[in-house]
């Protein structure tokens, strides 16, 4: 650890540490002859022998110096002294939105918009300058008290693409595109899918894609279907869900080809939360899993481990005050990862030969000896009579009603086979009460004997138990909610009404509650919602608070955030401004924060008498005499005069200030300094 007090370039006095990660450590620093403050990231000693990254880690820190953007955290300077490699940036205040996501769990959906539109514009920003950030996660984004987004270490994961240091590894893998998990080429729309993935964890508080290692992870990008965000959360915009899904694309020219479209559509969310303006490619991106080859597998992980500082994915450096811990993710265990892959190789063969066996016997493919030698002989002398006879037609006959083990039985006294299908699976019923409900061969058509009859299989009704639970229906959308209850044997009874809060098409409201037992057809009632009214925002300019909060009830509005500030325009506790104006149409129950009058502020200046008791020159000698001011780091003369003589003291000279600083006055005679003393300064309102 550097010790504190350590200034480098005569420039940057280090502080304290306020930061670690895996390539570097962050201190907070004082720039001296200011009292301005920055944050100095330092590379860690180990890798300053590794001359390539060096180079590019500080050039690419120095083709960021120009970007300018209040989302993106500001870079100064860059530089070397004392044998450390150091960028100096911005000191962001806050927490990382990942700790925000676990302190306060999923965001709204108006903060993900909010938070979104900040964060694209900051991306947006350096990909006008040619700047790739290709580590967009929520440990690199800050979120200050007032929710001002900050998003940092832009250049830091560009700098890292010489052959020692891989680009994908500095992303971590729960944010990876499939192009950087591939190893290929990756470009701004790689920033599209990392902020998809960061905008799914604001709006559902998971990622799409967790597993045990970072190969799996790595594979689902690649392969693996995005749950959309609504089967967790139905109260999430369906608009706001497409823009997520269109961001995580597999394939980058299904994506947002800019963070500006993107930026246009999340503008857009609270104007159509059910719209369909995102516009999806009709190319399906999230395809079943398939497995893939060992080649593309051992691709992968050298993508994701190479022995690089990046490689640690989880020591991410975090330009923050509130110290907090922001190491998240796990390392890549090679070996583990080995042994993993070698039973999943194994499983999949075994499975296989499986299969084969299984289709194979059912289609009469492998034939077993079932005595000995001399049998064997004489079922191959009567070859001839065999073929003919499996060539003899059977009558199919009626296999309706029966249970699957009395179908069995009449399929093989037929000579026929025979497979089975679910008519209900998702039915919770004990499948001995099940019968044929369907054949795929009607009764009596002739076929030849071997032949599959496929039968379908369904709740035997006069089996089943007379009482059922009724299920869980409220937030459901309309259509899962008849679907759920019809596959309960039960009815749906359908009202619809208003809601404050459930969006339209969602079940308010079921009655008899979930759970509760019930006849079988049943008829449950459950009430959908029409949608969320709007309302008018009213004015609360010069009310109280009392009765600001009045004014938003009546209208179905609720009070938010009350802070004050000084304000002599309204009375004391009076209502100086609103977050949403007045005459804005809203959703009902939306907060609306004001900020109330602390009165007109007081404002004071400071007065001291400066004495000189004391002539500072002998009987009859005359001089100048000068007396100078020091405060604030200024000064500031306030008398001189030349021809003084010993007549003119006692002396007191008024003085004026409008800080209430430390000052002192200092007594020059002749341009010489005579004395200096303390200015005693007293408070005087204005």
């Amino acid at each position: 650890m550097i010790d504190s007090g350590l200034i480098l370039d005569e420039r940057y006095e280090l502080l304290e540490q306020i930061g670690t990660g895996g390539m570097a450590n962050v201190y907070k620093a004082k720039c001296v002859g200011t009292d301005y403050y920055v944050a100095v990231k330092i590379l860690k000693s180990e890798y300053n022998e590794d001359e390539a990254f060096v180079r590019k880690f500080i050039a690419e820190a120095r083709s960021t110096e120009g970007l300018e953007h209040p989302n993106i955290v500001k870079i100064y300077d860059a530089g070397k002294d004392q044998g450390l490699y150091y960028i100096v940036m911005e000191l962001a205040r806050g927490m990382t939105l990942k700790n925000y996501i676990r302190r306060y769990g999923r965001l709204s959906a108006r903060e993900t918009v909010d938070f979104s539109i900040q964060i694209a514009s900051a991306i947006q920003a350096a990909h006008d300058h040619g700047i790739v950030h290709r580590d967009i996660k929520p440990q690199n984004i800050l979120v200050s008290d007032s929710g001002k987004i900050k998003v940092t270490d832009f250049g830091i994961a560009k700098a890292a693409t010489s052959d020692t240091v891989s680009s994908n590894a500095m992303g971590s893998v729960r944010y990876l595109s499939p192009e950087q998990a591939r190893g290929g080429y990756s470009d701004s729309r790689s920033d599209i899918y990392s902020l998809g993935i960061t905008i799914y964890e604001m709006a559902t508080g998971r990622v799409p894609f967790d597993g045990d290692n970072s190969v799996a992870i790595a594979l689902m990008h690649l392969r693996a279907r995005v749950t959309p965000p609504r089967e967790y959360f139905p109260d999430i915009p369906v608009s706001l869900e497409n823009i997520i899904l269109k961001c995580v694309r597999k394939r980058p020219e299904e994506r947002y080809q800019s963070a500006r479209d993107l930026i246009s559509d999340l503008n857009r969310v609270f104007e159509s939360p059910d719209g369909n303006y995102v516009y999806l490619d009709s190319l399906v991106d999230d395809s079943p899993t398939k497995a893939r080859d060992k080649e593309e597998i051992e691709a992968i992980k050298r993508s994701l481990s190479r022995n690089t500082p990046g490689a640690d994915d989880e020591k991410q450096i975090i330009i923050t005050e509130d110290n907090e811990d922001h190491e998240d993710d796990e390392e890549v265990t090679p070996g583990f990862e080995k042994m993993i892959l070698v039973i999943a190789i194994f499983l999949g063969l075994a499975f296989a030969a499986f299969m084969i066996f299984v289709v194979g016997r059912s289609l009469h493919l492998f034939r077993f000896p079932s005595g000995n030698t001399t049998e064997a002989s004489t079922e191959a002398s009567d070859s001839k009579s065999t073929a003919t006879t499996q060539k003899e037609t059977v009558q199919v006959p009626d296999f309706m009603g029966l249970t699957k083990e009395q179908a069995l039985e009449r399929a093989k006294k037929h000579s026929l086979n025979v497979s089975f299908v679910h008519d209900e699976e998702d039915v919770e019923y004990d499948e001995k009460t099940w019968i044929v409900t369907a054949q795929d061969h009607s009764r009596g058509e002739d076929v030849t004997q071997g032949t599959v009859i496929t039968l379908t299989l369904g709740p035997d009704d006069s089996l089943l138990p007379r009482r059922v639970k009724v299920p869980a229906l409220v937030n459901l959308t309309e259509g899962d909610a008849v679907e759920k209850l019809e596959k309960a044997d039960l009815k749906a009874s359908v009202i619809y009404d208003t809601s404050d809060t459930v969006l339209q098409g969602y079940v308010i409201k079921q009655n008899p509650e979930d759970g509760t037992e019930v006849d079988r057809g049943f008829s449950v009632t459950i009430i959908v919602s029409k949608g969320v009214g709007k309302v008018k925002v009213p004015s609360l300019s010069g009310v109280s608070k009392d009765m600001a909060e009045k004014l938003l009830n009546d209208v179905g509005l609720k009070l938010g955030n009350v802070s004050s500030d000084y304000d002599g325009s309204v009375g004391v506790g009076d209502v100086i401004s609103q977050d949403i104006p007045s005459g804005s149409l809203v959703e009902k129950g939306t907060k609306v924060s004001i900020t109330i009058s602390l009165g007109e502020e007081e404002t004071y200046h400071y007065e001291g008498v400066i004495s000189v008791p004391t002539s500072p020159l002998a009987q009859g000698e005359s001089g100048t005499v000068e007396i100078v001011v020091e405060q604030n780091g200024k000064e500031e003369t306030i008398f001189s005069q030349e021809n003084v003589t010993e007549d003119a003291f006692p002396m007191n000279i008024d003085y004026i200030s409008d800080s209430g600083e430390e000052a002192t006055a200092v007594i020059y005679v002749n341009d010489e300094e005579y004395s200096r003393a303390e200015i005693e300064l007293s408070a005087v309102a204005d």
